[in-house]
This record gives structure tokens, sequence and C-alpha cells, in this order.
């Protein structure tokens, strides 16, 4: 009993076959039906996608007058949201003169405009000096700005 490999025939060697030999399993194939299976399936889908495209190059009269009416309605959505949003205008209280009560959209006499809310001043007022760090790092705030104990 020898444990000898049985030689390798010459015409299997992969040095000794051609290069058509190589790939014919390939074109033996369905690689080919299936590539032009899914160049169909792709032409069709963009085709599908590209009407309107195609229809606006044939009738550019319609398009433009499509164009416009997708402006009227967009315009006309726009205008009911914001009447929707509006709160119902309520009537303002006159203001006596020397009562101390003014609305609070009223400007003072000097031309400055009324008291303003918490919110208003915190996101309109600049920064104090003693307020702004001294050296930042790269994102601007050092740890201990951010967390002081």
């Amino acid at each position: 009993m020898s444990t000898q490999a049985a030689p390798i025939p010459a015409e299997t060697r992969i040095d000794r076959l051609s290069p058509d030999s190589l790939v014919a399993s390939f074109s033996q194939s369905h690689l080919v039906r299936w590539f032009l299976v899914a160049f169909a399936m792709h032409t069709v889908v963009i085709g599908a996608f590209s009407i309107g495209y195609v229809r606006d190059l044939i009738d550019p009269v319609g398009a433009a007058a499509r164009k416009a009416e997708v402006i009227a309605a967009a315009k006309a959505v726009v205008a009911a949201a914001a009447a929707a949003a509006a709160p119902p205008a309520a009537p303002a209280e006159a203001a006596k003169p020397g009562d101390g009560k003014t609305p609070q959209s009223a400007e003072k006499s000097d031309g400055k405009s009324a008291e303003k809310s918490p919110i208003e001043k915190a996101t309109s007022e600049a920064a104090k000096p003693d307020e702004i760090p001294a050296k930042p790092d790269d994102l601007g705030l050092s740890i201990e700005d951010t967390n002081p104990e």
C-alpha cells in the first residue's frame, strides 16, 4: 500500500489550459441572460420615473400651466396654515393717560421698546466680559466652564 498521489493529467493542469476553456463555464451559464433581465428592469424603472419629464419636453405650454397650478396650490396651503396658526386678534386695552398701564408692544416716549420678556433678554443681550472664557480650547469652552462645581 503506497500513499503516493496519482499524477495530475496534463490537460487539467491550470498552466496548460487555454483562456477559452477557463471561461467556458461562464459562457455556458445563464449570466448573459440575467444581465439582460437586469438591464431591462432598470430601463423600465427609469422610464417609469421619467414620464413626467418626457411629457414636459413634449408639451412645454402644458408644463408651464401645471407648474403655475402647483405654485398657486402651495401658496393657498401656506396661507391656510398661517391663518390657522394665527391666534384670533383680541382688542387691545386702551391706555389711559396717567394710569401707568401701557400695552406690551407700545413704545416709550424716547423711541425704545417696552420691557422685554426673560427669553427675549436671554437671546438678545450680549455676554458680559466675566461670562466670556479667558482661553478657550478647540471647542470654545473648557470642561471646567461647562461643569462648574
